[in-house]
């Protein structure tokens, strides 16, 4: 594996990294396809998280750092593929795998991973190395395959990744999303009182651009403001729960709402309905009113 064995640490079970690393293989059960975006993107952002820390923790060598990232990454992909989302994750998995490779010296590389940046067999040849490392690490760094799972009983909280694919700063909740996971991921953005944030309702063209209005508003804000987060919610099933979040903060006819924005505190500041102009105006408007 590599051309002279490196001498290994072993695993810190209560180092940071180690939580978040083992959080990235847990996920909620009963997983279905609309789902599976999402909790790849909640579950990467959970590794990059561990690869953070990792890379923090004096006394690692470069090629343990490898190792261990890749190992962790195993499991995530074994997590998907016993639900039967393998094919479905493999392809953002095997782009990790090259982001590891590309920011490891070449020195501190596996010798198998020569080339690995230019295969024509994408992603197999990436899933193969990537299950190489991880039983190598677990063989020679002394590790029981227990030792790289949790002890926890109960499976982590999905992390809420920092944006959706072709978006800025907006998470996209999918309309096929089972509606558990939407109503725990919406909490958790409720919960996140850092910063102005916009939620987007349903799931149809209208709402589909005022997301796409609002995502570059919210991201760059101008003004001195710092950035804003948006969740566009688009389930059905989750309809209700926001509906009745609305009632709770005063707003009488939640049914008529597409946009809501919320103050940094968590209240709510504005609601832009179904029958308002939704632009670049009304929502920089809005931005600045809940500031």
């Amino acid at each position: 594996m590599f051309s002279s064995a490196p001498k290994f640490l072993g695993l810190r079970p209560k180092a940071s990294w180690v939580a978040a690393f083992q959080a990235a293989a847990r996920f909620p059960e009963g997983l279905t396809p609309g789902d599976v975006p999402l909790a790849l993107d909640s579950s990467l952002t959970q590794w990059w998280a561990g690869s953070a820390a990792l890379a923090a923790d004096a006394g690692y060598s470069a090629a343990e750092r490898y190792c261990i990232r890749l190992a962790f990454l195993w499991k995530l992909y074994r997590a998907f593929e016993a639900f039967g989302f393998g094919a479905q994750v493999a392809e953002r998995i095997a782009n990790a795998v090259l982001d590891v490779v590309e920011e490891t010296p070449a020195a501190s590389r596996p010798t198998e991973a020569a080339g690995l940046t230019a295969v024509a067999a994408f992603p197999e040849a990436l899933l193969t190395h990537l299950k190489a490392v991880h039983d190598y690490y677990t063989t020679h760094a002394l590790l029981q395959e227990e030792v790289l799972e949790s002890t926890e009983a109960t499976p982590a909280p999905l992390l809420l990744p920092l944006s959706s694919a072709g978006f800025l700063c907006t998470v996209v909740l999918p309309a096929d999303m089972e509606v558990g996971m939407a109503r725990a991921l919406w909490r958790q953005f409720m919960r996140e009182n850092t910063a102005v944030r916009l939620i987007t309702l349903r799931a149809d063209a209208a709402a589909r651009e005022a997301a796409e209005t609002a995502d570059p508003i919210f991201f760059a804000p101008g003004g001195g403001q710092k950035p804003g987060r948006c969740l566009w919610a688009q389930p059905a099933g989750l309809m209700p729960d926001i509906h009745q979040w609305l009632q709770q903060q005063g707003y009488a006819q939640p049914d008529q709402a597409r946009c809501i924005v919320l103050r940094a505190n968590g209240t709510l500041s504005t609601v832009l309905t179904k029958t308002d102009v939704i632009d670049d105006f009304a929502l920089s408007e809005a931005f600045f009113n809940a500031c």
